[in-house]
């Protein structure tokens, strides 16, 4: 496992859901839950099994198809607005402190999102900010990576080669920070150190005035 080392550190890569947006899919699994009446046990089963989640985050279904392919699996009609709506759901906020980490950090690092998503949740939480903040997301990263676009999904090791080979950096200078152990663990087979967002912990913990702990 590589270690952090902050003063060889250049490059931070930040996952979305989990570390700098909040999210609960549970939300959403309720909304299907009502509009299909399969229960939630039922609904997870169906969805993990036709991987219609990843299909979508790796750009295998476009958005027109996978509004179709959901409502199909929940054997449900319904308007793209509304499942829009539902998919949506489960997207919370990005706090203000968390805006104002990422300000502090591009004074003193590369900094890098990287992202297993989708073209209507990054539509959505695009436009959410711009309203929220007067700026856009993706101005206060260096670059901003996303699966559906890539091709490729976390934790597939290929994501981390294909950003570090774009971005021009160095694996032993970079710190890639995710809610995920099985996506942390991947990237650190590449060299890259990692961080695991656990137990509520927020992200901002392990900065101190826009510098790596």
């Amino acid at each position: 496992m590589p270690l952090i080392t902050a003063s060889k550190t250049k490059n931070i890569i930040f996952d979305l859901g989990g570390v700098l947006l909040n999210i609960n899919p549970l939300l959403s699994l309720l909304e299907l839950e009502k509009i299909s009446g399969i229960s939630q046990e039922e609904l997870i089963t169906k969805l993990a099994s036709e991987q219609i989640f990843k299909k979508f985050e790796t750009g295998s279904l476009d958005s027109a198809q996978f509004r179709r392919e959901l409502c199909r699996i929940i054997n449900t009609s319904a308007s793209d607005s509304e499942i829009d709506r539902i998919w949506n759901k489960l997207i919370l906020d990005i706090p203000v402190h968390r805006v104002n980490l990422l300000k502090e950090l591009r004074e003193n690092y590369k900094v890098y999102m990287l992202s297993n998503t989708n073209s209507i949740h990054f539509d959505y939480y695009s436009r959410e900010f711009v309203e929220n903040y007067g700026i856009n997301l993706v101005d206060l990263f260096d670059h901003v990576y996303v699966s559906h676009e890539i091709g490729i999904h976390k934790p597939d090791t290929g994501i981390y080669t294909f950003v570090l080979e774009n971005a021009s950096i160095k694996a032993s200078e970079t710190v890639f920070i995710d809610d995920s152990l099985a996506n942390i663990e991947a990237a650190e087979q590449l060299g890259i150190a990692g961080i695991h967002i656990t137990n509520g912990r927020d992200v901002t913990s392990f900065f101190e005035n826009g510098i790596l702990r």
